[in-house]
């Protein structure tokens, strides 16, 4: 909408936390109110709790019906002005309590494409966007005769997966047992326990961020990722992506048709790709923006920052105008820096008891952040998810090789102490 015309909330519904992202909104409409509905799970991502105006926290098993009386009660005392939900947990329910209220929002259809891979699959084939097939299993004999009718190799995991969690490639019958019980291990704590099985794609991966307003899709950063073979789990990113300007252009054009066909209209999206032989392959896609510091090193890279856009949006900012400004402005060299992000992972099982050299660390050229994953205490066991990760550090450089290099040289420089894990002694 046009900015003069734009009607900045008074009040934001706010579904899940989102860590640092409200104090975008707090700048973006001066005097707002923000209350929060979230499951037990979220609480630890809902920071400067005495900034909000209130906080409700829901068990797993709260019906949306529920929900939606809850919200319609504070909207009934307190008008809601506009709904957003910033980590994509719940969207679900953040689509059907927009409906019920009147506010601004996608829609349950578009909610369920992006949550069920199955579902998104169905729909990238029928619009004609990615014609990867898929099939849902819940067992191990459902999970080898899709694996045989789709043709080895494949990949298996969960419908509805988040970090990376439960990704298994199978080349081979002999694959079955142990992707199956992996993948399986994947769901747990997610609202399903099925799994889908779908082609394996060989190729480049990379990460695409968008903002969409009305319908319109702006390729704020493609990100170059570096993937752990085994689990999958990334262990390192570089944005902006260094690509021929071709590829970058079929990725965008890719990403932006995906998006036209969830009917995503508004807000950010975090999409993953790979380039194979063949073209661009939707790996999956996300209603809310990248994690692992992705949006921290496009904005520090680039200018360009798609929280703040997207926190301004959320309470009744027209953004089109400071993207496309920010677009232009990397676009002509004014900020044209690159950033990397390395992880440091545990090459044994154990509980981390100290972490060594991180202010050194912090004092590296180039480098932004050093920070620990996982905390003193932890049973720190295989690389099963992103969450079981140790440390990053991310830096910036005039080159992608310079700052691949900063950021790689302060997370190789920390160290770890771990003492057995109990359940391996004698």
């Amino acid at each position: 909408m046009p900015e003069e015309t734009a009607a900045v909330a008074a009040h934001l519904l706010m579904i899940g936390g989102a860590r640092e992202v409200p104090r975008n909104c707090f700048r973006a409409a001066p005097g707002l109110r923000i209350s929060v509905l979230c499951r037990r799970e979220a609480e630890a991502k809902v920071w400067d709790r005495k900034d909000l105006h209130r906080l409700l926290i829901l068990d797993r098993g709260t019906s949306r019906e529920e929900w939606l009386a809850i919200a319609r009660a504070i909207h009934e005392h307190d008008r809601v002005d506009a709904i957003v939900d910033f980590t994509e947990s719940d969207a679900d329910k953040t689509a059907y309590i927009a409906e019920q209220l009147g506010l601004s929002c996608y829609s349950e259809r578009t909610a369920r494409w992006i949550a069920d891979k199955y579902l998104m699959r169905a729909r990238l084939g029928e619009t004609g966007v990615d014609d990867t097939p898929a099939q849902r299993v819940r067992g191990a004999d459902e999970l080898a005769k899709a694996a045989g009718d789709l043709g080895y190799p494949v990949m298996c995991k969960p419908a509805g997966g988040i970090g990376s969690r439960g990704i298994s490639k199978l080349e081979s019958p002999a694959d079955v047992p142990r992707a199956f019980a992996w993948s399986m291990d994947g769901t747990s704590g997610l609202d399903t326990a099925e799994l889908v099985v779908e082609p394996f794609h060989q190729g480049r991966e990379f990460s695409v961020e968008c903002v969409s307003e009305a319908g319109r899709h702006f390729v704020a950063g493609i990100t170059q990722k570096s993937v752990d073979r085994d689990s999958f789990v990334e262990v390192g990113h570089l944005v902006p992506a260094p690509l021929p300007a071709a590829e970058a252009t079929a990725i965008a054009g890719t990403v932006r048709r995906m998006l036209d066909a969830l009917d995503v209209r508004d807000g950010a999206t975090h999409t993953e790709v790979i380039l194979t032989g063949n073209g661009v392959r939707i790996i999956e896609t996300h209603l809310r923006y990248g994690g692992d510091r992705i949006p921290n090193m496009l904005a520090a890279a680039t200018g360009i920052d798609v929280q703040q856009a997207w926190a301004r949006q959320a309470v009744g900012h027209s953004i089109t105008a400071e993207v496309e400004e920010a677009m232009a402005r990397h676009r002509s060299g004014e900020r044209a820096d690159f950033a990397a992000i390395r992880y440091r992972c545990a090459d044994r099982r154990g509980v981390l008891t100290a972490v060594h050299g991180i202010e050194d660390a912090r004092r590296m050229p180039g480098v932004a952040e050093v920070a620990t994953v996982a905390g003193v205490g932890d049973l720190i066991g295989d690389l099963t998810g992103s969450l079981a990760r140790l440390a990053f550090a991310w830096a910036l450089g005039a080159t992608p090789e310079e700052a691949a290099e900063r950021a790689r040289a302060a997370a190789d420089s920390l160290t770890f102490d771990l003492d057995d894990d109990p359940g391996c002694r004698p």
